[in-house]
């Protein structure tokens, strides 16, 4: 006959392990956003995040803190496995944990830099900037229409954000508002006049 303390042990042991691969195999992540509501399907909640649009399960008290229209939410999901939505809108996620209802202001970092590459494109329409090391620095939206040019040459100092600031999920972020001029400014000659 086994001791019952090494089955409780073995037990223990067993779900440790099931929790430890569990979460090795579907990482927590945060998404922040805004709770919308669609009238698609009898109606759909979801969050329109930056990074996409997440439809949400998880405890009936975490879901009824969520679905306010509007709310502005940053939680700690997971992705919901073997799970499907009639409403299709998003990728469906677990709410492991509601971190706040609201944003506060934050001031990012800028750094100057000296951004030399070409201009490029995605299919979703985002510009950006292709350096030689391979890096990505997406040009702030509204872009002006001098940078909007495939294989333009960018060579400019310039303002960045880190790339989590922006929509593309790039290295960084061009901020068109503080631009360096790139033109030299030559001074003028006496006038005679």
């Amino acid at each position: 006959m086994k001791n019952p303390i090494t089955n409780l042990l073995i037990l223990f042991l067993l779900a440790s392990a099931t929790a430890a691969f569990a979460q090795k195999n579907n990482p927590e992540f945060t998404i922040m956003g805004i709770m919308q509501h669609s009238d698609l399907e009898g109606g759909c909640w979801y969050v329109d995040s930056r990074s996409g649009k997440f439809e949400l399960t998880g405890s009936p008290a975490d879901l009824a803190t969520c679905k306010v229209e509007g709310r502005q939410l940053t939680l700690k999901v997971r992705q919901a496995k073997m799970m499907a939505s009639p409403c299709m809108i998003g990728k469906m996620v677990e709410i492991v944990e509601v971190i706040d209802t609201a944003f506060h202001p934050h001031n990012p970092p800028v750094n100057k830099m000296k951004i030399s590459g070409t201009m490029h494109r995605t299919k979703t329409g985002c510009w950006y900037v292709l350096t030689a090391k391979k890096k990505k620095y997406e040009i702030q939206a509204p872009v002006p229409g001098q940078f909007m040019k495939i294989g333009k040459r960018y060579n400019r100092l310039s303002n960045v954000v880190p790339g989590e600031e922006g929509s593309c999920n790039m290295d960084g972020v061009i901020m068109i508002s503080q631009l360096e001029p790139d033109m030299k400014i030559i001074p003028k000659q006496n006038d005679p006049r």
